[in-house]
C-alpha cells in the first residue's frame, strides 16, 4: 500500500478551516460525564468531539468516528499549535492515558492545548480490542496456567471477534492513523502540531511528518521506534542486552556482586526448577495465604521482561531472580501485581496491534528470533495471529525513512529493553535539526525524568537546545538494586553523586 494522497474531501476541509489558529469551538463541546469521567476528574474544562473520517480512502460506504479530547491551555497567553500525545503499544488509547501523561507536563499546558485522539481501533474510536471475546482470558490470573494454552485461546478469541467487528481491520494501520490526525487538525483549525510520541507513537509522528510536513512544528520523540525498525524482530535480543547490562552493573557494584554473584546462572536455575516441578506453593505477599499453582517456566521470562521496562522495577530484578532460583516466588508475584494490577482486554487493543504489526513489520518477518535469556513473546503471538487477521502489507517504500528539517528532540533510556538508543540514532540520521538525549539508567520512556520536562518546555518555546542546557540530563543517573527485601543499600563509594 502506497502513501495515500489527500482525499478531495480533506482538501476541501483544509481550505474551509478557520485561520485563527485555535480549536474550532463549534466542533468541540464540554465533555459528557457519562463517557469521559476520568478526563473530567483531571480537567473539568476538557472539551470533546466525535469527528467522522472515512474508514477506507477508496471507499465511501463506511465512516468511523474518532474520540477527540482537548485539554485547553491554562493561561491567556495561548500559542496556536497544540501538543499532541501519540500513544504507544501499538494499541494504547491516548484519551485513557491522557490524564497520567498530562499531569507530568502541566507546565507545557500553560501556553498550549493538549490534543488527545484515540487512534482508530483503540479506546472509543471504533475499537478493535475484541474485549468481549478476550475478557475471559484477561480475567484469569497471570501466573497460574500454561502459556501455550493461553496463546491458543487468544487466537480463538480473535477469530471469534472478527465475526462481530463492525470494521475492516485492513484499514487500521499507521498510515490511516496519520491521515486521521491530519483530518482532525484541519477540522479543529490548528495551523501546526507539536507531536509528542511515546514508543510506537514515535513511529506515527515520523510517518505523519513524512506525509504532512507543513502540518508539523516540532517532534518530541520518547523511546524511538522508526519505520526502519522492525518492532517484533529484536524483542528477545534487545531484552537480552538490557539484562546483560544489569548483570554487568551488578558485577561492578560490590554490594550487588556479594548478594548476587552470578545472575545469568541463577536465572537459568529458576527456569529449570519450574521445568522439573511446575506445581508450586505460592504465598500471597499481602495476606500470607498459600495456594498451589502451576507455573509455566516461561512466565519468569515474561515477567522479568516486563519489569525491564520500568526504571523502578529494574531495581528488584536481581532479588527476584535470586529468590526464584531458591524456589521463592513472592518477588515475581509482586512484579506481576505492579505490571497489571487491574488489567483488562481494553487496556491494549490487540486487534489494532495486529492490524498495524501484521500489515507493517511482520510483512518482512518470516521466522521467530529469540534471545539467549529472553524469548520473543510478541513475535510468537503474531506468527499465529497474522495468518487469521485481515491485513494488507504496506508498500516497500514505507520502510525508507524520509529526511526532514523539522526541529526534533529525541529521548532514550540506556536500559530500555525494546527501544534502546541505537534506534533513536537511526532516526536522528534523517533529522538534521534533531537532538538526541540519552538518560543513563533510564528504561522505556524517560521524558518525565529529572530536568527533561523543563528541557522540553524550553525546546517548544524556541525550537532549539544547547549542549549546556542538556548537561542536566547527566545528573539523573540510575537507581541502586535491592540487595534484600529491606531495600537497596550502597556503600558511600557506590552511591551516585546526584541520584
Amino acid at each position: 500500500m502506497k502513501f495515500l494522497p489527500f482525499m478531495t474531501a480533506l482538501m476541501l476541509a483544509v481550505l474551509l478551516a478557520p485561520k485563527s489558529g485555535f480549536a474550532e469551538t463549534g466542533a468541540l463541546q464540554p465533555c459528557p460525564a457519562s463517557t469521559h469521567s476520568k478526563i473530567l476528574d483531571y480537567e473539568s474544562k476538557a472539551l470533546c468531539a466525535r469527528i467522522s473520517v472515512a474508514e477506507a480512502k477508496d471507499q465511501t460506504s463506511r465512516s468511523i468516528k474518532l474520540n477527540v479530547v482537548v485539554l485547553p491551555a491554562t493561561t491567556r497567553t495561548k500559542q496556536p499549535d497544540p501538543v499532541v500525545l501519540l500513544a504507544g503499544g501499538p494499541g494504547q488509547a491516548a484519551v485513557s492515558i491522557g490524564p497520567m501523561w498530562a499531569s507530568r507536563f502541566e507546565n507545557l499546558r500553560k501556553h498550549r492545548d493538549f490534543l488527545l485522539i484515540d487512534q482508530r481501533g483503540t479506546g472509543d474510536s471504533n475499537s478493535l480490542a475484541c474485549e468481549e471475546t478476550l475478557a475471559p482470558i484477561f480475567d484469569e490470573t497471570e501466573l497460574d496456567g500454561d502459556i501455550e494454552r493461553v496463546l491458543s485461546r487468544q487466537i480463538t478469541a480473535l477469530k471469534d471477534c472478527l465475526v462481530t467487528l463492525d470494521a475492516d481491520p485492513r484499514f487500521y494501520t499507521t498510515i490511516e492513523a496519520a491521515s486521521d490526525l491530519e483530518a482532525v487538525r484541519a477540522q479543529l483549525g490548528y495551523p501546526q502540531l507539536n507531536l509528542f510520541g511515546v514508543s510506537y507513537g514515535t513511529r506515527i509522528a515520523l510517518v505523519f511528518n513524512a506525509l504532512y510536513p507543513d502540518s508539523v512544528r516540532s517532534l518530541l520523540l520518547d523511546a524511538v521506534a522508526p519505520v526502519n525498525m522492525l518492532i517484533p524482530v529484536n524483542v528477545g535480543l534487545d531484552a537480552d542486552l538490557a539484562f546483560q547490562r544489569i548483570a554487568a552493573e551488578c558485577t561492578q557494584t560490590p554490594s550487588c556482586q556479594a548478594a548476587y554473584p552470578d545472575l545469568p546462572a541463577q536465572l537459568k536455575q529458576a527456569e529449570q526448577r519450574l521445568r522439573e516441578a511446575p506445581s508450586q506453593w505460592m504465598t500471597n505477599p499481602l495476606t500470607g495465604e498459600q495456594k498451589s499453582v502451576t507455573l509455566d517456566h516461561r512466565m519468569i521470562n515474561r515477567l522479568l521482561r516486563g519489569a525491564l521496562y520500568s526504571r523502578s522495577l529494574r531495581q528488584v530484578i536481581p532479588l527476584a531472580i535470586s529468590e526464584a532460583a531458591k524456589g521463592r516466588w513472592q518477588v515475581l508475584t509482586g512484579i506481576a501485581d505492579v505490571l497489571s494490577p487491574q488489567s483488562n482486554a481494553n487496556d491494549l487493543s490487540l486487534g489494532m496491534m495486529a492490524s498495524v504489526l501484521c500489515s507493517e513489520d511482520m510483512s518482512r518477518v518470516k521466522t521467530q528470533t529469540d534471545g539467549v535469556y529472553f524469548e520473543n513473546a510478541l513475535q510468537e503471538l503474531l506468527i499465529d495471529v497474522c495468518p487469521i487477521w485481515p491485513h494488507t502489507p504496506v508498500a516497500a517504500d514505507y520502510f525508507t525513512p524520509k529526511s526532514s528539517a523539522v526541529p526534533a528532540l529525541l529521548m532514550s533510556g540506556t536500559e530500555d529493553p525494546i527501544t534502546p538508543p541505537v534506534y533513536a540514532e537511526r532516526a536522528l540520521a534523517y533529522l538534521p535539526n534533531g537532538h538526541h538525549l540519552e538518560v543513563i539508567g533510564g528504561a522505556h520512556g524517560v521524558s518525565q525524568l529529572g530536568c527533561l520536562p523543563s528541557l522540553i518546555e524550553g525546546f517548544l518555546k524556541d525550537l532549539s537546545l544547547t549542549t549546556d542546557e542538556a548537561e542536566c540530563v547527566q545528573a539523573i543517573g540510575g537507581q541502586p538494586f535491592f540487595s534484600s527485601y529491606a531495600g537497596p543499600f550502597e556503600t558511600q563509594e557506590e552511591a551516585p553523586a546526584n541520584d
